[in-house]
C-alpha cells in the first residue's frame, strides 16, 4: 500500500517521503519502500503435508455482461477437471455485450451470435454439470465464488431452470484463502495477480477454461503451503471460508467508510442473495 508518512527506505536506506512510496509489512514489522526497491515477493516454500488439495478438485468460472452477478448475463463457461478433461460453453446471452465486458474477455456479439449455444439450453446444461460435481462430493473451485455462483444461480432462474443445490456443495475460493493467509498483502488481488507468486500458469486471464484451470491450481498451491488450511475437512473449510468472506468483508467496508468511499461490500459466501446493484 502506499506509504502514509515518510520514512527511510528498508533498501536504500534514503528517505521516502509520505505517498511516494509504498509500506509493506515484512517479518512482522511495516516497512516503507521507493517503488523502485520494493523486494520482490517470494511464497512460503511448498510443504510435504496431505490434506484436501490432493483431493480432484473441480474448477470453475464463468465470464459475463455486467459486474454485477444477478443482472450479469452469461457469455461462456467452463468446467476443468484434474484429469485434464474440461467443459465449456459459448453463449448467446440474447442482449448486446457491453465494449467495457467484450474489453475483459474478448467475447464480441459477432462471436455469440455466430456460434454462441442458446442461453437456455447452455444454461441447463451448466446447471445439471454443476449440480453432478456437487453431487459427487468433489470441491469446486471458483476465484471469487460470489460472482460465479450467483450470476449462474440468477441466470437458472431467469430461465425457469432448476436451482443448483448449492446448501450441499463444497465450494473452495481461493480469493478467500489467500486473505485468510495473507493478511498484509499489498500489491493486486485479482486471479492474474496472484498467479505468479504462487508459482501457477495462467496463459490468458477471463478466459474461462483457462481461469476455471488456474483457479484449482492456485487453491492446491495455497494448500499447499500452509498446513493449516491443507488439513481442515473439506466441509470445516466451507464453513470456515463463509466466516473469513464475512470478516475480510467486514475490514474492507470499515476502511470505504473512513476514507469516504460510497461502497457497499457483500458478506453473503458463495451464494449473494442481495442485489447491492
Amino acid at each position: 500500500m502506499i506509504n502514509k508518512f515518510p520514512g527511510r527506505c528498508g533498501a536504500c536506506q534514503s528517505r521516502v517521503e509520505a505517498g511516494t512510496g509504498q509500506a509493506i509489512r515484512v517479518g512482522g514489522r511495516w516497512t516503507t519502500y521507493h517503488d523502485g526497491c520494493v523486494p520482490a515477493r517470494i511464497a512460503p516454500p511448498r510443504g510435504g503435508h496431505g490434506g484436501w488439495h490432493e483431493l480432484p478438485l473441480v474448477g470453475f468460472d464463468l465470464e459475463g455482461t455486467l459486474p454485477q452477478p444477478m443482472r450479469t448475463r452469461i457469455v461462456s463457461a467452463a468446467l476443468t477437471y484434474a484429469d485434464g478433461r474440461q467443459d465449456t460453453w459459448l453463449i448467446d446471452p440474447g442482449v448486446p455485450i457491453p465494449p467495457d465486458a467484450t474489453a475483459r474477455h474478448g467475447i464480441t456479439d459477432e462471436m455469440v451470435r455466430a456460434d454462441g449455444r442458446p442461453a437456455r439450453e447452455a444454461l441447463a446444461e451448466i446447471g445439471t454439470a454443476v449440480a453432478k460435481v456437487i453431487a459427487d462430493g468433489a470441491p469446486l473451485v471458483a476465484f471469487c465464488a460470489p460472482y460465479d455462483v450467483t450470476a449462474l444461480h440468477s441466470e437458472l432462474a431467469r430461465h425457469g431452470l432448476p436451482p443448483v443445490p448449492w446448501d450441499q456443495a463444497i465450494v473452495v475460493d481461493p480469493s478467500v484463502l489467500r486473505r485468510e493467509v495473507e493478511r498484509y498483502w499489498s500489491g493486486g488481488r485479482q486471479l492474474g495477480d496472484l498467479c505468479p507468486y504462487y508459482e501457477v500458469d495462467l496463459v490468458t486471464a477471463h478466459e474461462a477454461a483457462n481461469d476455471a484451470r488456474a483457479a484449482a491450481d492456485l487453491a492446491r498451491s495455497i494448500a499447499a503451503r500452509h498446513p493449516r488450511i491443507a488439513r481442515m475437512p473439506v466441509a470445516e473449510l466451507h464453513r470456515a471460508q463463509v466466516r473469513w468472506h464475512a470478516e475480510q468483508g467486514r475490514d474492507l467496508q470499515a476502511y470505504f467508510d473512513r476514507t469516504g468511499q460510497a461502497r457497499t461490500v457483500g458478506l453473503e459466501w458463495p451464494l449473494e442473495t442481495a442485489d447491492r446493484g
